[in-house]
């Protein structure tokens, strides 16, 4: 019998546990490659996780091998109630949770399933996750600039700073509120 993906294994737990269905989901930061042992012991604790993963080739000097990662490297998400989230901090692997406008930063559930269904009906070799580099182009489409090809010259987290050449302007972005790609 074949080992079950990490990720069913994990939801597979968090339909035993008491109903979270209401609760957003909260994000975590795990210690470098601990994402899926943490989501393994928070929901043997009884709490609903959810670590996205992928199924990757490997190479090594004799073998080429298939393993399962992250999707998102130190990071994986969970259901917990306000007064409960004090309860995992000291969890082996768990780090912090991540924070947006000083309050835990939430995942909207439609979210969630939308990655539920890439890892379901994509092959998981074309799914990765890309910082966008600096030099290159970007066409943005939302916003005061929208339609516009600019250039990235540097990126911190989310806000980016893109040098829009046809109007000789540098602007600065948040890309949480922005629409771009790569040109």
């Amino acid at each position: 019998m074949s080992p079950q993906p990490i990720h069913d294994r994990v939801n597979s737990y968090s339909q035993k546990t008491e109903n979270t269905s209401s609760l957003p989901w909260l994000v975590v930061y795990t210690k470098p490659r601990q994402e899926k042992k943490l989501a393994e012991r928070l929901a043997a604790q009884g709490y609903e996780v959810y670590c996205p993963t992928r199924k990757v080739r490997r190479q090594w000097s004799d073998r080429v091998k298939v393993v399962e990662e992250a999707l998102f490297t130190s990071h994986l998400f969970i259901r917990i109630a306000p007064n409960k989230r004090e309860d995992i901090v000291y969890t082996p692997g768990f780090v912090r949770y991540l924070f947006w406008l000083k309050q835990p930063a939430q995942v909207r559930e439609d979210e969630i399933m939308t990655i539920k269904k890439w890892l379901g009906e994509f092959d998981h070799e074309s799914l990765s996750i890309e910082p966008f580099q600096p030099g290159q182009r970007l066409k943005i489409y939302s916003g005061p600039f929208q339609g516009l090809d600019a250039e990235l010259i540097k990126q911190q987290g989310k806000h980016l700073e893109l040098v829009l050449t046809d109007m000789q302007l540098v602007i600065k972005v948040d890309s949480s509120h922005a629409e771009l790609s790569r040109a």
